[in-house]
């Protein structure tokens, strides 16, 4: 699982189901559903906010639709955690989260696909601290200390 402030689709990545084509009968829902090839992407709609949340389907382990408190939802459990996302029709995303998971079966591609994205992104991450040392923001020891663990992200 995966937080970040929009999403983006990874290269060779496509949407194949989306939530926002259906309209709302009454309360909009607080998540907006993107399924695509390679992983299912829940988005915040809340509050002028437009904070995404990621799942590999590898790492979904149960997806089905569960009410709390007179209010549906759709469970997705991964390894050690479960989430609770507020969604239009969760039985409908539930069966379609599982029948894309079936057959996209072990992604074992998605890694390989996302080394350039991630290659990119310590690299964004180097700049901002080279820039942050420079200003002043951070000491030479802090600095030292965060380029250690950049460079110990899994490229």
């Amino acid at each position: 699982m995966s937080w970040s402030f929009s999403f983006q689709l990874f290269p060779g990545e496509e949407v194949v189901d989306d939530s926002s084509r259906i309209q709302h009968a009454a309360v909009k829902p607080a998540y907006s559903v993107f399924l695509t090839n390679k992983r299912a992407i829940f988005r915040f709609d809340g509050l002028g906010s437009s904070l995404t949340k990621s799942f590999y389907y590898d790492e979904i382990l149960d997806v089905r639709p569960t009410k709390r408190i007179f209010i549906n939802y759709l469970l997705v459990r991964t390894n050690g955690k479960e989430h609770l996302l507020n969604i239009v029709d969760p039985e409908y995303w539930a069966e379609k989260i599982l029948s894309i998971k079936k057959s996209v079966g072990k992604t074992s591609g998605v890694v390989e696909d996302m080394r350039p994205v991630l290659n990119e992104k310590k690299k964004e991450l180097l700049d901002m601290l080279v820039i942050l040392r420079k200003n002043s923001v951070l000491t030479e020891n802090e600095y030292e200390e965060k380029v250690r663990l950049v460079d110990s992200l899994d490229p």
